[in-house]
């Protein structure tokens, strides 16, 4: 054999436990001269058993030591072993670097560069807080400035509220979570815990854990201060939630929403009956008689001046009059309206077609007969009048069979009263005219001839005409159209245009409907607060508070150094505890191990070198 001169070399294994305390090496330094690689050549160089250099083990610092003896082996008393007595070194119960020095922590505790850090990373979060508290006003504000909104309106708002909300209650909450993690570092530093309390600790950032905690510690303080720091959080998510009940979507019942789509409108192409169903083709004395139902209650539908009358877009309301008188012109108008496919109701608008009825009349002294005793009466400046009804004490309109204007308008008619009388009988004569439907170019509401011309002669028409074809209707002195006018040709001419023009009233509201596509008025919301003081009072407290809590917690935290976040800087923290936890139990949670949780205290304290670490104390021992 190349090297048979070499001494014997026993083996072994760097995991032999006969003997823990010996280790094999080298009697001699190391020597450039064996650089060859052959240790024969140089007398004394054999590998041997010597002493392990127990120092070397236990002289290393560490910002995260421990020295605690815990749990003693069976049949040792406690001042001969620990659970941490570790006889082969396979634990290190001291972590340091990997150069063997301490790991320096970034910031000291009770210093201005902590502070501000702590401050920063809270305001970031506040100012999350407040851009979002801000971007909820912003919102609300502007759609409650916008007036009328339909359902995707709605549902455009309440996406932004929501997202706003939700984002709003993760910031909240994050904000505090990490007001949590860094408050466990002074409330650890403030007294003993055992591991159980502080494994509870650490994970602060959980509600969970901390109502844990407060069952597991059973002190009133902690108990309290969970309790309290439970409650805020909780309160702070209810306040947002709260939000959503300080203002809501109500209908509008002062505008309407406009916007594309099928209108419904009355059919103006004739007089319909009043149950067209059972007359759908009616006759022309049909059509009158109609017409002078609807004529006879055109005060119900109200009066106005014309200087009221409502402009396009207005909402429809029912209380609003219907005829719009200009007494100075002699005139008179209907406004027709637009309503959605539901009917003429509350989302009904005016619209800018009209219809106007005028009138011109003139009065003439009863000479003869004007107590309504005789057919015949003698009038000033015309002469002999046929009246076919007369009743004294009131007033007969009538027409005769060709009672069209002298100008040829098909739209106009002649209208005769004769206002009996003891005292002072008078009779008139009016022209009454009915004009075409205005601003309407696709004739939405079109009155044909023979439908004006029904309505201007209809207070004295009801469908039916003498042997001497007139058409008569009386109506005494005590009625509202009896009543005497005294030779006042504008007040006849505007009770007989009234009548007339109320036809057409009566017809938009009874007439069947029919419908075309434009812009149709439909309901509308708008966004309402009734609630606007709490509203803004909840988002104040917000935004004050965690102003508030940022500040008091960074202070409060700057007492001690502010321990590690992450899982790997916190097992380099926590690696004392877990080896000697390893140590005592061989990895198994068995009672040993949850002894060893119990009776285990741990406070959070400064050590050498101004290192924060955690320090372990048996109490079992100190029994």
């Amino acid at each position: 054999m190349a090297y048979s001169h070499y001494g014997h070399v026993a083996p072994f294994s760097p995991l032999d436990n006969n003997d823990p305390d010996r280790r094999p090496s080298y009697p001699l330094p190391w020597s450039p001269d064996f650089d060859d690689g052959d240790l024969s050549a140089h007398n004394g160089m054999e590998m041997q058993n010597g002493m392990r250099d127990q120092s070397s083990r236990y002289n290393r610092g560490s910002i995260n030591s421990t020295s605690s003896t815990l749990f003693p082996a069976p049949g040792e008393s406690n001042e001969a072993q620990s659970f941490l007595d570790d006889p082969l070194n396979k634990l290190d119960t001291n972590f340091s670097g990997f150069d063997n020095s301490p790991p320096k922590a970034p910031y000291k505790d009770h210093s201005g560069r902590q502070l501000r850090h702590l401050l920063l990373g809270s305001l970031v979060r506040y100012l999350i807080t407040f851009a979002l508290c801000a971007a909820y006003v912003l919102v609300v504000r502007e759609y409650k400035r916008a007036g009328v909104l339909d359902e995707t309106a709605k549902k455009f708002f309440n996406a932004w509220t929501t997202a706003i909300s939700i984002a709003l209650g993760l910031n909240i909450a994050s904000s505090f979570k990490d007001m949590a993690l860094n408050m466990r570092w002074p409330i650890l530093s403030s007294r003993k815990r055992n591991l159980l309390e502080l494994d509870l600790l650490l994970g602060c950032d959980s509600l969970t854990m901390l109502a844990r905690l407060a069952l597991l510690s059973r002190r009133p303080l902690v108990i309290l201060a969970i309790a309290a720091w439970l409650f805020v959080n909780i309160l702070a998510q209810a306040g947002i939630a709260m939000l959503n009940l300080t203002y809501g979507f109500e209908i509008d019942t002062k505008a309407v929403l406009i916007r594309p789509g099928n209108v419904l409108i009355p059919n103006m192409d004739h007089f319909y009956p009043l149950y067209p169903e059972i007359n759908s083709n009616p006759t022309i004395q049909d059509e009158q008689y109609i017409a002078h139902l609807y004529g006879s209650l055109a005060y119900n539908y109200l009066l106005n001046d014309s200087i009221y009358m409502p402009n396009a877009g207005d909402l429809y309301r029912n209380s609003n009059a219907m005829l719009w008188y200009d007494r100075d012109q002699n005139s008179m108008k209907f406004v027709f309206s637009d309503s959605p496919l539901s009917g003429l109701g509350a989302f009904s608008i005016y619209t800018n077609r009209t219809i106007e009825v005028t009138y011109a009349c003139s009065a003439h002294e009863v000479t003869k007969n004007g107590n309504g005793s005789s057919n015949n009466i003698i009038v000033k400046d015309i002469g002999e009048v046929f009246v076919s009804h007369k009743v004294p004490s009131s007033i007969t309109f009538f027409t005769n069979k060709n009672n069209h204007c002298l100008d040829g308008n098909p739209r106009c008619s002649v209208v005769e009263a004769f206002e009996a009388s003891d005292t002072e009988p008078w009779y008139y004569k009016c022209n009454i005219t009915m004009g075409n439907t205005q601003n309407d170019p696709q004739n939405h509401s079109y009155i044909d001839d023979t439908m004006a011309f029904l309505a201007t002669s209809s207070i004295a028409q009801v469908g039916y005409v003498d042997d001497l074809g007139q058409e008569a209707q009386i109506y005494p002195k005590d009625t509202l159209w009896g009543s005497p006018a005294k030779g006042d040709q504008s007040l006849m001419g505007f009770t007989i245009a009234a009548w007339a023009l109320g036809t057409i009233a009566g017809a938009s509201l009874s007439n069947p409907g029919t419908t075309y596509y434009g812009m149709q008025p439909s309901q509308g919301f708008y966004l309402g607060q009734n609630h606007r003081y709490f509203f803004y009072l909840i988002l104040v407290l917000i935004v004050a508070s965690q102003l508030i809590f940022c500040v008091v917690v960074a202070i409060f935290t700057n007492r001690v150094t502010v321990g590690p976040h992450s899982h790997l800087s916190m097992s380099m923290l926590l690696r004392p505890i877990a080896d000697a936890l390893y140590g005592v139990s061989g990895g198994e949670e068995n009672k040993v191990f949850r002894n060893a949780k119990k009776n285990t205290l741990v406070v959070y304290q400064k050590g050498m070198q101004d290192r924060w670490q955690l320090k372990m104390t048996d109490i079992s021992r100190m029994a």
